[in-house]
């Protein structure tokens, strides 16, 4: 587990005092995040017809490419039957491609097709636009302090749920 790099007295508190479920940090975050993906998944469905799970696994076959369903998995953290049904139908509407991995005939390897690159890249350019949007109430130099805030709060999550043997 990742030590605090703040020096902090021993028993003293970081988080503000819990008064409600409203106040405690995973409630505020998940929050959010539903209000965001509510609107993003609405925005994503109705302007370029695919649903936010399958952008995110069209968004990681590019990214993490060559990407193996496994590791699309890891990344979203979404239970396999969800991930399987999102693949199939890509697949069904030939915007993805599956592969048998020649090194492990157990692993599937996923690929965009070129309609799967093209929508890729309008969904991408839309993901900015609402990013801004998202950021609008923040000066950049908070933006980049929020992003930065994240990443550290979210590699030490991952750090605490190896160490209680979790695979995040």
């Amino acid at each position: 587990m990742q030590a605090n790099s703040a020096k902090k007295a021993v028993g003293e508190k970081i988080h503000p005092e819990i008064l409600s479920v409203t106040d405690a940090l995973s409630f505020r975050v998940a929050r959010f995040s539903l209000l965001n993906e509510r609107l993003g998944g609405m925005n994503f469905q109705k302007r370029l017809g695919v649903t936010l799970n399958e952008w995110r696994v069209i968004g990681l076959t590019e990214a993490l490419a060559p990407a193996t369903v496994s590791d699309v998995r890891k990344m979203l953290l979404m239970d396999k039957g969800q991930l399987s049904r999102s693949v199939r139908g890509l697949v069904a509407r030939g915007l993805l491609l599956t592969h048998t991995s020649p090194e492990d005939r157990r692993a599937v390897t996923l690929s965009l097709t070129a309609k799967g690159r093209v929508l890729h890249g309008k969904v991408l350019a839309e993901a900015a636009m609402r990013n801004e949007s998202v950021v609008g109430c923040f000066t950049a130099e908070e933006s980049a302090e929020f992003l930065r805030l994240l990443d550290k709060l979210t590699a030490h999550s991952i750090a605490r749920a190896e160490a209680e043997g979790l695979t995040p």
